[in-house]
């Protein structure tokens, strides 16, 4: 049996590894531990974790030999190229770095960093359309048989069942899936009855979702004539689509909710609006009806036989005024006259020769009276005797006593046109000797 010493196994181990790595090779893993001294070497560790044990391997970059910093990868997972060496006093194996690429993730986060500043400078995030309070058709763009779309159509139909549903199939997933969809948008934009559109996934990885990071689907999007909202992933998921489409929600769910309205909320405001106008229409209705009295009160004071009444109650109050003047002038010269006689009793001897006279003129003033206010009585009566003549000829009464007749609708308003009468309205005919009912049916012009 040999035995080694520790420097004959550490030489062999070197030889065995120089030999089986003879060439470079590209290591995938999570780099770790970065160090920079001053020697201007870059030093850190390759890790990766295969769920019981982490595994690690030393790197090194020697000086002026690569670009690129560790320490801008530090704890990103990489592809990194070089060759494998041992040490031979400690038996340790490195890598001596040549060059250091992104990996999963990382790599895939910067080329859609990269086409999202891109798209943001040409201004394609700008400008968004705005969505209809009230959407009558939605149009769908995923997956057919996705569970995003079964949670999607059973939200809709529970919000707002009102709405027309048109689900576009695609592929959301896979090399094929970024042309899909564009030609899906493009025939949504062909059809004039989409007035929204729908463009979602369900979660998935980065990887799964890079499809709605494609530059050309970007622009598919900005171009569409109808408002587009996304329901792409989970929350902490952001897709280029999201930027450009004209409102992105955290999931395909919020998306639903985000364009439609809730049947609920939209009965509360229904029944709120029909107590509004109900009210208004209240108010507007008293208002006509104090319209309408205040009318029927304007035209019953001006109607002929009102007229006529209160001419009547006038002359009466003026036949009672001539009385009164008549009975006051009687009386100032009854006055006058018992007066004469009391002083022609007291002054009986020297009034003697006067009685006579007086007694004379008592009578031609009592006859000069009498007769002025026949006269008075008799010019005031001739005169309302010539207005009551007057108002008589053309009152309706002697009007229908001529021949005429007066028309009335329904309602008893006097019509005075032709133009007042329409086809199958019954109307009310005033004849000298009574009232008829009539129903006109039709009109010649």
């Amino acid at each position: 049996m040999k035995i080694f010493t520790v420097e004959e196994l550490n030489t062999s181990l070197k030889d065995i590894v120089v030999q089986q790595f003879n060439y470079p090779i590209t290591v995938k893993g999570e780099i770790s531990n970065v160090r920079m001294p001053q020697s201007g070497h870059q030093y850190f560790k390759l890790t990766d974790n295969d769920g019981f044990n982490k595994h690690s391997i030393d790197c090194v970059i020697w000086k002026g030999r690569l670009e690129k910093r560790a320490k801008d990868y530090d704890s990103q997972e990489v592809l990194v190229t070089g060759s494998v060496t041992m040490y031979k006093a400690t038996a340790n194996c490195q890598i001596q770095i040549s060059d250091i690429t992104e990996y999963g993730e990382g790599a895939l986060r910067k080329v859609m960093e990269e086409t999202r500043l891109k798209l943001e400078k040409e201004g394609l995030f700008d400008n968004k359309k705005d969505f209809p309070l009230y959407p009558s058709n939605i149009g769908v763009i995923t997956s057919a048989d996705s569970h995003a779309l079964q949670d999607v159509l059973s939200k809709l139909k529970t919000r707002y069942p009102l709405a027309g549903i048109t689900i576009y199939p695609s592929l959301v997933q896979g090399v094929n899936a970024a042309k899909n969809i564009m030609l899906q948008l493009q025939r949504c934009n062909s059809e004039r009855d989409i007035d929204v559109i729908m463009l979602i996934r369900g979660g998935g990885s980065l990887e799964d979702l890079m499809v709605f990071n494609n530059e050309d689907l970007a622009r598919e999007i900005y171009k569409s004539r109808i408002p587009i909202v996304t329901g792409i992933g989970h929350q902490p998921d952001v897709t280029i689509a999201d930027y450009v489409a004209d409102a992105a929600m955290e999931t395909p769910t919020a998306a639903a909710v985000f364009i439609t309205p809730d049947k609920y909320e939209l009965l509360e405001k229904f029944m709120a609006f029909d107590e509004k106008i109900k009210n208004i229409s209240l108010i507007k209705l008293n208002l006509y009806k104090d319209n309408l009295l205040t009318i029927k009160h304007r035209m019953n004071k001006y109607h002929p036989i009102n007229i006529i009444d209160n001419l009547k109650i006038k002359q009466k109050e003026l036949y009672k005024q001539i009385l009164s003047h008549i009975k006051l002038i009687y009386n100032e010269k009854f006055s006058t006259v018992n007066l004469s006689l009391k002083r022609f009793h007291q002054s009986k001897n020297i009034l003697k020769n006067k009685y006579t006279e007086g007694i004379r003129s008592m009578i031609e003033a009592t006859r000069n009276l009498d007769k002025r206010s026949k006269e008075f009585y008799k010019d005031k009566l001739n005169e309302h005797k010539a207005s009551h003549k007057e108002l008589l000829a053309i009152s309706p009464a002697s009007v229908l006593k001529k021949g005429y007749s007066i028309i009335r609708d329904s309602s008893g308003i006097i019509l005075k046109k032709k133009s007042q009468i329409y086809d199958n309205q019954i109307l009310s005919a005033e004849f000298k000797d009574g009232f008829v009912d009539i129903q006109k049916v039709t009109s010649k012009k």
